[in-house]
């Protein structure tokens, strides 16, 4: 503990006071506002949000840039069009490197608790694709993706349902919660088809409208009907109820307990499994770096028309939430391993077919089918990699901040996806699609192989008892 006056150590023990006394009359209150479906409802919801907004992008970046850069005829296989993603890709590249802060901004969640970060990342999703729907020019529209970019990844509502829910269940309920909130992202789909009309460029803007409400509105919901979860609370309570004597006796766990970066790095380095899972997450990552140029393979294949690119949007994600929908119950009664094979294989077979179904025109039918196999099976072993498995192998008073720490292991994406983005003229968007394959394949392979051999299975763990 730092050197402290009489006076400031004082105010300190005030302090600790009045905060024991507030999470002791909290854990004896009801377990949860209005019980723990009325939360699991609202997380729901904040992952509707979540989803919604993590993939809008994807989506309506090329009709803004058909707007904003004034693409000739809307031909996404036009100089113009590829000039454009090489400039946004420059663009980004701040915003990239800024990156670097958000696992040091995910460790508060450690120190503060899991609400107060609940509420502010909702609400800076929201507000990220406000700015990104009024944006006067491409490098506002950067901004604002960037900022509801950098409140995605960080899925407090993950942790929180993690602590609350029954050890039973547990990625049960995260799957059923994850596969709700990617069906809501199938309203993309509805609310393109109600809005945006090709005779009118900047009518995406209006795509953004019901997905920032609802983003903003649930938001004030979990300000308003959720409370810390027990898990933290009790972590907590501990701490808090050591005399500074104990503190400094436990000086190896003391920063842990505060959420500290250095006690996350520590025991990630000394931990065998969560060294072997920073090398798998690389290597995944890699393959995931150019799985968001769907929209340009159906656009550059000349088979897809507006009411085809609908039917897309929406198949597309339903097919996604239902992979997500039961991949908990894979994990479950697999286990983790086993059905993060399943997940890499799945994603493989779906990924093939619809590069190459684009280039034939197999129709929108088969080619969303196909698409959301690929995202089912991809996110799927992306949570069990960067969430399940992490949050599974590290201790409750550091887990949000080893979950942040250990997905700096996404850096190999974001190379990999700025180079890309630079050199696009030269890949054209003819050819993004056998390009990615080249990334794809390989990546899935050796990391679902690694997966066999060098993780050790985490189902049945205790939270409660990792030390």
């Amino acid at each position: 503990m730092k050197e402290e006056t009489l006076a400031q150590k004082q105010k300190r023990h005030e302090k600790e006071a009045k905060e024991l006394a507030r999470l002791e009359k909290s854990q004896q209150s009801k377990p949860l506002v209005h019980g723990f479906w009325f939360l699991l409802i609202i997380l729901t919801i904040i992952y509707i949000a979540d989803e919604i907004s993590s993939n809008m992008e994807g989506v309506m970046k090329p009709y803004m840039i058909f707007d904003l850069f004034k693409v000739p005829n809307m031909d996404a296989n036009s100089e113009v069009y590829s000039a454009a993603i090489s400039v946004l890709a420059i663009a980004t590249i701040p915003g990239y490197i800024s990156k670097a802060v958000n696992p040091l901004y995910r460790t508060l969640a450690d120190r503060y608790g899991r609400k107060v970060f609940l509420v502010i990342n909702t609400l800076g999703m929201g507000v990220g694709m406000l700015i990104a729907m009024v944006a006067p020019n491409p490098y506002v529209y950067v901004l604002g993706c960037f900022i509801t970019s950098f409140f995605t990844p960080n899925d407090i509502q993950v942790i929180y349902l993690m602590e609350t829910a029954p050890i039973e269940h547990r990625a049960k309920l995260c799957s059923i919660t994850k596969g709700i909130g990617l069906l809501a992202v199938s309203l993309i789909g509805v609310f393109r088809s109600m809005f945006y009309k090709t005779s009118v460029p900047s009518s995406w803007r209006m795509v953004y409208l019901i997905p920032v409400l609802i983003a903003i509105i649930i938001a004030l919901f979990a300000l308003v009907f959720t409370k810390e979860t027990p898990v933290f609370t009790q972590r907590r309570i501990e701490y808090l109820k050591k005399s500074d004597e104990e503190r400094l006796a436990e000086t190896h766990k003391e920063s842990s307990n505060e959420g500290g970066l250095g006690a996350a790095w520590k025991y990630i380095i000394h931990s065998k499994q969560l060294r072997n899972l920073g090398i798998i997450m690389m290597i995944f990552s890699v393959g995931v770096a150019l799985s968001g140029y769907a929209t340009e393979i159906l656009l550059s294949g000349g088979h897809m028309s507006n009411e085809d690119m609908n039917t897309f949007y929406i198949v597309e994600p339903i097919v996604y939430a239902i992979c997500a929908f039961f991949s908990g119950f894979a994990t479950d009664a697999m286990g983790r391993k086993n059905s993060g094979v399943l997940f890499g294989i799945l994603a493989i077979i779906g990924q093939v077919v619809f590069v190459f179904g684009a280039k034939t025109g197999i129709g929108a039918l088969p080619l969303a089918i196909a698409n959301g196999l690929m995202y089912g099976g991809m996110w799927s072993l992306s949570d069990l990699l960067f969430i399940v498995l992490p949050g599974e192998s590290a201790p409750t008073h550091i887990r949000a901040t080893v979950m942040a720490v250990i997905s700096y292991a996404f850096i190999t994406n974001l190379i990999i996806s700025i180079l890309v983005g630079v050199f696009y003229p030269a890949i054209g968007s003819a050819n993004i699609g056998t390009f990615q394959l080249m990334f794809f394949v390989p990546a899935m392979l050796i990391s679902i192989i690694l997966l066999k051999l060098k993780i050790r299975e985490t189902k049945d763990i205790d939270l409660t008892t990792i030390e």
